[in-house]
């Protein structure tokens, strides 16, 4: 099994792969960009998004500054509010219904240590997804760890 194939399965992984890194930072360059627009480019926004994210609905506005591991792992519904300093830890899928919103620093995290010291000193990791549902209200600060799944309403 490959590091991408372990990535997305749940299992414990090594997440010092080179190849994985260097996809990373084409993450970041592109979330440099994004980071870096002017508040009236709402349409080079737009077009930054659609080439970072899995999926993005009409609608939707992200407030800079974004943060996120991958991007590609991550599908917004259609209009979705993110207040600034949404981090996006997208290991494993994000899924993000329509009509959410998200207060000020609020982290999603699909990526986890584990417990046991021993593995945690060899960079060992495991990811599993998170799936909010639709018209979801997400407070400034809230922190939504691997696996959580949050319903409509």
């Amino acid at each position: 099994m490959t590091t991408r194939e372990r990535m997305q399965s749940g299992k414990l992984y090594f997440c010092t792969d080179e190849e994985i890194a260097k996809e990373q930072l084409e993450c970041l360059e592109i979330l440099y960009d994004y980071n870096h627009t002017r508040p009236s480019e709402s349409q080079k926004r737009e077009q930054i998004l659609k080439n970072l994210l899995a999926e993005i609905g009409e609608n939707c506005y992200i407030e800079p500054p974004l943060h996120a591991n991958w991007g590609k792992y991550t599908h917004f519904g259609n209009n979705v509010y993110a207040n600034f300093n949404l981090t996006l830890v997208d290991d494993a899928e994000i899924r993000i219904g329509s009509h959410c919103m998200f207060g000020p620093n609020v982290t999603i995290a699909t990526a986890g240590h584990p417990v046991e010291p021993g593995l945690r000193m060899q960079a060992i990791q495991f990811n599993m997804p998170v799936h909010i549902g639709e018209n979801v209200w997400v407070g400034a600060g809230a922190v939504i760890l691997p696996g959580v799944s949050i319903g409509n309403d």
